[in-house]
């Protein structure tokens, strides 16, 4: 019995639920395709869903704190051209890379001072930072394809191997583990979370409520660059429209997750469950032959159904615990209004 109360206590935390959706995804796609399992869709399907993991995990941060960033698909495109093109330009890997992530700093640190210092509406002002990044990619790639780079440290970014894992996975794996210890373990982390239940009860509580959205935001915007050096090394080239729906997707990652759109909770391994649960689900449609017409219509219906079984099973389990006490005759405890 004790062993059951402890099963549904753990059903009953926030995104537990789209867990066991996620594993059962992963069975039936195991079950209707012989491919879904190899070692080979594995890695690809790692691979491919790093960035969406790296974009979901530096939204987790604005999310919970009450805020958006629109601005991520632009940064993460301009920021791997940027990238590239110094790569090209016969840089070592290192200052590309940290050219890319300049990129993204900089993405960052305008969200932040002209929502955090200014006052301008977060949606308003990332959603101009998208606008410009891109208008910035076309202006920087002048509308072709950057295409290769002679120096062959820069695609080992991703594409070498640590035991048999994927560099990216490596990195991504220690970007999220700090950012997650950040979030829970710090006195920062604990400022966010108090900024997105209520701005104003934390700035009487002693929070610096304007320096955490910057900061926020800068953090957002320098691990969309990390996740633009990491693409453009796997990509090993660079399209005008790179990264265009990229921000849909990582606040659909951060939704499946159960991040709270409303702030103040939410955690990085939530939305990286979200991210890999759109990531498998994309690559499960392709390996079972759905036209790809359907899959945009898929993929909306099974984030509804998601967040839908997650909020249902809370209320499920939960309930298991707040429903009336009995008295010893077994007849429910009368409330307030019934005395």
């Amino acid at each position: 019995m004790n062993n059951l109360k402890r099963l549904i206590a753990a059903l009953s935390i926030d995104g537990v639920a789209v867990l066991i959706a996620f594993l059962i995804m992963c069975v039936y796609f195991t079950v209707v395709s012989p491919f879904f399992l190899t070692p080979d869709n594995i890695h690809n399907t790692l691979v491919e869903s790093l960035f969406i993991v790296m974009l979901a995990a530096g939204m987790t941060y604005v999310i919970i704190s009450g805020g958006f960033d629109l601005s991520v698909g632009s940064n993460i495109g301009l920021s791997a051209a940027v990238a590239l093109f110094t790569s090209m330009n016969g840089a070592p890997v290192v200052i590309a890379a940290l050219a890319g992530i300049g990129t993204g700093l900089a993405f960052g640190v305008v969200n932040g001072y002209f929502i955090a210092r200014v006052g301008l509406s977060d949606f308003i002002v990332t959603l101009a930072t998208l606008s410009l990044g891109a208008g910035l990619l076309q202006v920087f790639t002048a509308s072709t394809q950057l295409t290769g780079t002679s120096d062959p440290a820069f695609p080992l970014l991703t594409d070498a191997s640590i035991f048999g894992i994927p560099m990216g996975v490596v990195i991504t794996a220690a970007a999220l583990l700090l950012l997650e210890l950040v979030l829970v373990k710090t006195p920062f982390g604990r400022s966010i979370y108090a900024a997105g239940v209520n701005s104003n009860a934390a700035y009487l509580a002693g929070v610096g409520v304007r320096s955490i959205k910057f900061y926020v935001f800068v953090i957002s915007g320098v691990v969309g660059g990390l996740a633009g050096v990491l693409l453009a090394s796997h990509l090993n080239s660079v399209q005008p429209g790179l990264g265009s729906g990229y921000e849909l997707q990582a606040i659909a990652a951060c939704v499946v997750g159960g991040v709270a759109l409303s702030g103040g909770r939410g955690s990085i391994w939530r939305a990286a469950v979200g991210a890999f649960f759109l990531s498998v689900l994309s690559r499960g449609l392709q390996l079972i032959g759905v036209d790809p017409l359907w899959f945009s219509i898929v993929t909306g219906a099974a984030i509804v159904a998601a967040v839908a079984f997650d909020r249902g099973a809370q209320r499920l389990l939960q309930s298991r615990f707040t429903r009336p006490a009995s008295t010893p005759s077994g007849s429910p405890v009368p409330t307030r209004s019934e005395v």
